[in-house]
């Protein structure tokens, strides 16, 4: 190989990896943009949770004192709440796709609990409970903003997910550490 096309042949290398760089560098830019709008929603599903067991706690305390609640329900709810509140929120739960299946369905469980404690009628005793009241008036108002918070979450994990599942993204997200958003919550 003569000095010319050896400088030639590093003025390429130089251009290749300077483009790789410049692209890699994009890509980490995108990959975190897209991670931080998930962890954002995440942040937002998982305080709205937080609020809803704080008021569901106060009401299902106030329900029970007032009696007209069977007793092995009060158990089932109160066993719900610690399990749902118990769950790690961080956002480094969406890297253990275990963690994220039990956040699901603990939250789950304790949205099924709430409804059924919202929807107990009946005994005039608990119509005097205003945190019962106000749990009825909050779930569908939460309900909403959790299916907006799962949206923009779900949109975020896409797009995400994409970017990791292509190259230079794979790459960097090797690089990085960064893994797959769990699809949906």
């Amino acid at each position: 190989m003569t000095i010319r096309s050896s400088h030639a042949a590093i003025a390429v290398l130089a251009v290749v990896l300077g483009a790789a760089a410049v692209g890699g560098s994009m890509t980490y830019s995108a990959l975190t943009e897209a991670r931080a709008g998930g962890a954002e929603a995440w942040r937002d599903l998982t305080h709205i949770h937080a609020a809803r067991a704080r008021l569901a706690s106060t009401a299902l305390e106030g329900a029970a004192r007032a009696g007209g609640l069977d007793q092995a329900f009060v158990d089932q709810a109160r066993t719900s709440l610690v399990r749902a509140s118990a769950l790690p929120t961080n956002s480094g739960v969406l890297n253990d796709p275990e963690a994220v299946d039990n956040y699901k369905r603990y939250q789950g469980e304790l949205t099924g609990v709430l409804y059924r404690l919202a929807g107990t009628r009946g005994a005039p005793e608990l119509e005097t409970v205003s945190s019962l009241k106000e749990l009825r008036g909050k779930l569908p108002q939460d309900e909403l903003a959790l299916a907006d918070a799962r949206s923009r979450y779900g949109k975020s994990a896409e797009g995400y997910n994409a970017l990791v599942g292509t190259f230079p993204g794979a790459a960097v997200a090797a690089v990085t550490g960064y893994r797959p958003l769990p699809a949906g919550l």
